[in-house]
């Protein structure tokens, strides 16, 4: 092994381009020796399509340290990391605007009515004679509802804030100052619009699913762009299509890429993203900007930012 620390990839996104990971790996070679791809290493840099258990650590004898270049980590067996001492850590701060904007974008579409309207206009329909019936509300008129308020989500409440909406969390972790505590049941019975932000763990998995919608109230906008598998996005889909809910916007789904898009094409009050929301112009930048100050505090032996363990 080189005297200095190695490092290799183990996998990239779609988005990372050559010349991107290019930069990236000229960034890091200032603190490490970046080895090719999928070799064994200190550190181990994963994305989300990179599962690292008991399996993958048996091919990884060298490695100290595992970075997901994203938010969440369920990809990552903790327990089996922690059982031989490799350390792990994950990107939280690369997506974390990029989310909350298209999270509030959704909830707009949901409060505003942009769906039908845009769908009139383009059958050529001047839908103003419309308006009264399409219950449009104002954000700082409504009760918004966060499910997580870890790092996203709490960027989330601090903006919703600020546009003047009341705030309202649900976090068995606890919610900042200034956001109202609530059990989920409430979060679905009481607020105008109630957005996911909470990461997939044992109790996340399945959270919302048919008995937490039926409790939802018909005037709701849901919004999901968490996890997948934290809300059942079949039982949604259809607590939408018979007027359960007042609008639906979904970034992520069970499976991906989702096989029922052509099922929701046209459905009033539903918006689909192919999960987009984290994704900007500067991401891979940005999750460079993560990965380096991972790698700087590693090898000064400082705390890690955003240690999972």
């Amino acid at each position: 092994m080189s005297a200095r620390p190695t490092l290799s990839r183990w996998g990239r996104s779609p988005y990372e381009t050559d010349a991107a990971i290019a930069a990236e790996t000229a960034r890091l070679s200032a603190h490490v020796d970046v080895l090719p791809m999928h070799e064994d290493a200190e550190i181990i840099v994963v994305t989300s399509k990179d599962p690292i258990g008991t399996a993958e650590l048996a091919r990884m004898p060298s490695a100290r340290l595992v970075l997901t270049t994203t938010s969440g980590f369920d990809h990552l067996d903790l327990p089996a990391l922690a059982a031989r001492g490799v350390r792990a850590a994950r990107s939280p701060m690369a997506r974390r605007d990029a989310v909350v904007d298209a999270a509030l974008g959704l909830i707009l579409a949901g409060l505003r009515g942009f769906g039908p309207l845009d769908a009139a206009a383009r059958e050529g329909v001047w839908a103003r004679r419309a308006l009264p019936g399409l219950g449009m509300r104002t954000l700082r008129a409504s009760r918004v509802g966060i499910v997580g308020l870890g790092v996203i989500g709490r960027r989330m409440a601090t903006v919703l804030q600020a546009l003047g909406a009341e705030v309202w969390g649900h976090d068995p972790a606890g919610v900042p100052p200034g956001v109202e505590a609530a059990p989920l049941a409430t979060l679905l019975a009481r607020c105008d619009a109630v957005t996911l932000h909470c990461r997939l763990e044992r109790g996340s998995r399945g959270l919302i699913g048919p008995a937490e919608l039926a409790a939802c109230r018909p005037e709701l906008v849901l919004v999901n762009t968490a996890r997948g598998d934290v809300l059942d996005a079949r039982a949604a889909v259809s607590h939408l299509a018979a007027g359960g809910l007042h609008f639906l916007g979904l970034d992520v789904f069970p499976t991906e890429p989702w096989p029922e898009l052509d099922r929701t094409v046209g459905l009033p009050g539903y918006r689909a993203l192919p999960h987009a929301a984290g994704y900007h112009d500067g991401l891979s930048a940005a999750v460079a900007d993560e990965l380096v100050a991972a790698v700087e505090a590693h090898v000064a032996g400082q705390p890690l930012p955003h240690r999972l363990v």
